[in-house]
C-alpha cells in the first residue's frame, strides 16, 4: 500500500459503511450486546487524551555544549464503542518544542548539540478498525500501536515523544485453552524521527508470528518468527526465529515472596534485500526475586556480531534494553554482552491513590566477539502515579564508554503526564 493507504482505507470504509447503515430502519440496525445503534456506538465511545511534558538534559563527550529539550507531546483521539463487532479509533499526535532548540532533534539542523530524538511533528498517530465478531479472535487493520510481548523485537517506543506506529494488519487468536497466537503483517513503519526525516519511515513487507502456551505452574513457553524486509534499511532486514520461557513461583503466607525466571534464545540471519550474509544468536537469562514491595533482578543478555554486522532489532522499544542512555541503539558489529542487576522498591501511600516506584540498575557491557570492554552504566529513577490519570517521572543515566565503547554521556529526564 502507498504511505497513507491504510488511513484512507479506514476513513473511506467508515464513510461508506456509516451512511449505508444510517439509511436502514432503526429496528434493523439495533444490535443487542454490541452497542445498540450506530449512534449509540459513537455516543458511547471514549475520548483519548494523552499529554506529556518532558525536560531532558544531555551531556556527551565530543560536544562543547550540553543539550536541553523542553517538549510537550499531545495525543487526542476518539474510539467508538462496538457496532456489529466493529469499532473505529482515530488519534492525532503533536510534538512541540517549548523555547529555543538547544538540542539536535535529528531534523532541526542543530548538530552542535547532542542528539535528543524528539523532533517537532504533527501527524495521524493511529487510524484503525477492529473486528471482534469471530470467537476468541481480534482483527485490527490500519495504523496502530503494537507492543509485541516484552517489546524486544516490536514496540511503540513510548518513551520518546513521537510514538512509533505501524500500518499493519494484526490478528490475535485465543486463548484456545492455554494456547494463543498473534500474526502481524507490517506494510509501513512510522518511526520516532517523524515525516521530515529521511529515515522517518520504513516501507516494509514484513511478517511476525508468535505462538504461546501457558502451562500454569510449569511456566509459559512462546515461540516466534519475524521476517523483516525494510526497503529504506536493507542492512536491517532479517529473519529471526526464537523461543522464550518464563515462570513465577510464589511462596509464604499470602504469596509474599516470589521468584521469577526467564530464558530466551533466538537465531537471526539475513533476509530480503540485506547485502550481508550472516547468522547470529540472541541469548537472555534472567532471575528475579521479590519480598513484599522490594525486588531484585540479575540478568545476562547477548546479541551476536561477526565483525561486519550485529544481531539487529530495529523495530524494538530499544530504550527498555541495554541502558537508558541509549548508547547501543545499533548493535556493535562485534556484538554486545550486557550483564545487569536491578533493585526496586514500591511505596503505596493511601493518600496518593496509586504508588511510588524507586529503582536503580547497573550494566556492564562487553563485545560478544573478543570480550572487549564497552563500558558501564548506572540508571536510577522514580515514578509516581497520582490517582487515575496523572503520573510523574524523574530518572537519570550515567554512561562510561570504557576502552572501546561509545562516547561518555550523562542524562536527566523529568516528565509530567496526563492520560484519559
Amino acid at each position: 500500500m502507498k504511505p497513507n493507504a491504510w488511513i484512507v482505507a479506514v476513513l473511506v470504509s467508515a464513510g461508506v459503511f456509516v451512511p449505508a447503515l444510517a439509511e436502514e430502519p432503526a429496528q434493523e440496525i439495533a444490535v443487542t450486546g454490541t452497542g445498540g445503534s450506530i449512534i449509540d456506538a459513537i455516543v458511547n465511545g471514549k475520548p483519548v487524551v494523552d499529554v506529556r511534558y518532558r525536560f531532558e538534559w544531555k551531556e556527551q563527550d565530543g560536544f562543547s555544549d550540553d543539550a536541553f529539550a523542553n517538549t510537550i507531546r499531545t495525543r487526542l483521539g476518539y474510539e467508538t464503542a462496538e457496532f456489529h463487532s466493529f469499532s473505529v479509533l482515530v488519534e492525532f499526535e503533536n510534538v512541540a518544542v517549548l523555547g529555543a532548540d538547544r538540542f539536535n532533534s535529528t531534523t532541526n539542523g542543530r548538530i552542535a548539540f547532542p542528539v535528543i530524538a524528539d523532533p517537532e511533528a504533527t501527524e495521524v498517530n493511529r487510524a484503525q478498525v477492529t473486528f471482534t465478531g469471530i470467537p476468541e479472535t481480534e482483527l485490527t487493520l490500519g495504523r496502530q500501536r503494537i507492543n509485541l510481548a516484552n517489546q524486544r523485537f516490536i514496540g511503540a517506543v513510548d518513551f520518546r515523544q513521537n510514538q512509533q506506529t505501524f500500518d499493519a494488519a494484526r490478528v490475535h487468536f485465543g486463548p484456545f485453552g492455554k494456547v494463543s497466537a498473534d500474526y502481524i503483517y507490517i506494510d509501513r513503519v512510522h518511526r520516532i524521527f517523524g515525516d521530515d526525516s529521511p529515515m522517518g519511515e520504513f516501507s516494509s513487507d514484513s511478517h511476525a508470528l508468535t505462538v504461546g502456551a501457558d502451562g500454569g505452574t510449569i511456566g509459559k513457553l512462546t515461540g516466534y518468527g519475524l521476517l523483516l524486509d525494510l526497503e529504506e534499511a536493507p542492512a536491517l532486514s532479517s529473519a529471526t526465529f526464537g523461543v522464550r520461557y518464563e515462570n513465577r513461583f510464589l511462596f509464604g503466607k499470602d504469596d509474599q515472596f516470589g521468584i521469577s525466571v526467564a530464558a530466551e534464545f533466538a537465531s537471526q540471519s539475513d533476509y530480503g534485500g540485506n547485502p550481508f550474509g550472516y547468522r547470529e544468536s540472541y541469548v537472555l537469562g534472567e532471575l528475579g526475586g521479590n519480598l513484599h514491595d522490594f525486588g531484585i533482578t540479575a540478568g545476562y543478555e547477548s546479541l551476536g556480531g561477526n565483525g561486519a554486522i550485529g544481531f539487529s532489532t530495529p523495530l524494538a522499544t530499544l530504550h527498555k534494553f541495554q541502558g537508558f542512555a541509549d548508547a547501543f541503539l545499533i548493535t556493535p558489529v562485534d556484538g554486545i554482552r550486557d550483564l545487569y542487576g536491578k533493585v526496586s522498591y514500591q511505596i503505596s501511600p493511601a493518600w496518593l491513590g496509586a504508588g511510588i516506584g524507586l529503582f536503580a540498575v547497573y550494566h556492564d557491557f562487553r563485545t560478544e566477539r573478543g570480550s572487549l570492554d564497552l563500558g558501564w552504566e548506572v540508571d536510577a529513577g522514580m515514578t509516581v502515579r497520582i490517582k487515575d490519570h496523572w503520573s510523574l517521572e524523574l530518572k537519570g543515566a550515567v554512561f562510561d564508554g570504557g576502552v572501546t565503547g561509545p562516547a561518555d554521556r550523562n542524562l536527566v529526564w523529568t516528565s509530567l503526564r496526563f492520560q484519559y
